[in-house]
């Protein structure tokens, strides 16, 4: 069993190399998806737009031996949009149905407003420092923050071109998890509800205490949380052939 990560707008992969390290239930690799222009894929073309990110990061997990039903996806912020489209296009093009999907600190896809995308774009090290995913001392060295205002606008960019497939899609996944902090400044825990209409069995909600970057200080409880979901997906007989 695969666990697939997609890191949030402006991230890179090894901020999630703590679910690499985690004692995850039924999960023998964890791929943690690096968008092109970054870490190890700097010299790399990045994205026209996001449904080219589907395309292209579907085509290589397919390309690869992807196996029906024995793979997860986690996305967190941006990611989570990632997570989830791919997730429908890999069961809509290649048969490949996924065990379970992890949406993390995200509103549903019918919330989506691109014009806050490109206000959050405009407002530079002020939008890294209200979410709080890069330290306040780090974004102090003018390059390092310079380096990450720039990596955030290019995903910003992307993110504003995301055309949302409606919900109660014939190809959406059928289980799901939806996770947020309950101090997120970008997701309204009213909104989270809405996530209902994207899986065909309603996800199941889980709320943290934290902010937006919740999930780093809450390594534990997010771990706990998702074998728990693992184990019952397997349980319900989601895996091919179960």
């Amino acid at each position: 069993m695969k666990l697939i990560c997609f890191p949030h707008a402006g991230g890179m992969s090894g901020y999630y190399a703590f679910l690499k390290r985690a004692p995850l239930a039924g999960i023998d690799s964890v791929d943690l998806v690096e968008y092109p222009g970054r870490g190890s894929r700097a010299a790399q073309e990045g994205y026209r737009d996001f449904q080219d990110c589907v395309e292209r990061v579907s085509a290589r997990l397919a390309d690869e031996g992807l196996e029906d039903g024995c793979y997860v996806l986690f996305g967190h912020s941006m990611g989570a949009f990632v997570a989830y489209e791919v997730a429908c296009l890999l069961q809509e093009r290649y048969g490949l149905r996924p065990l379970h999907v992890f949406v993390s600190g995200q509103k549903p896809p019918c919330r989506v407003v691109p014009e806050h995308y490109a206000q959050c774009e405009s407002d530079g090290i002020d939008f890294l420092k209200r979410l709080g995913g890069v330290p306040e001392l780090i974004l102090e060295d003018e390059g390092i923050a310079r380096y990450f205002i720039g990596l955030c606008a290019k995903d910003l960019r992307i993110l504003q071109t995301y055309s949302p497939r409606p919900p109660d899609s014939a190809n959406r996944p059928l289980v799901g998890s939806v996770i947020c902090g309950d101090d997120d400044l970008e997701v309204s825990l009213d909104e989270l509800e809405d996530w209902r209409g994207y899986f065909a069995v309603p996800p199941q909600v889980k709320v943290m205490h934290g902010n937006h970057f919740y999930l780093r200080e809450r390594e534990e409880e997010l771990v706990a949380f998702m074998n728990e979901r693992l184990r019952a997906s397997a349980a319900a007989g989601l895996r091919r052939g179960a």
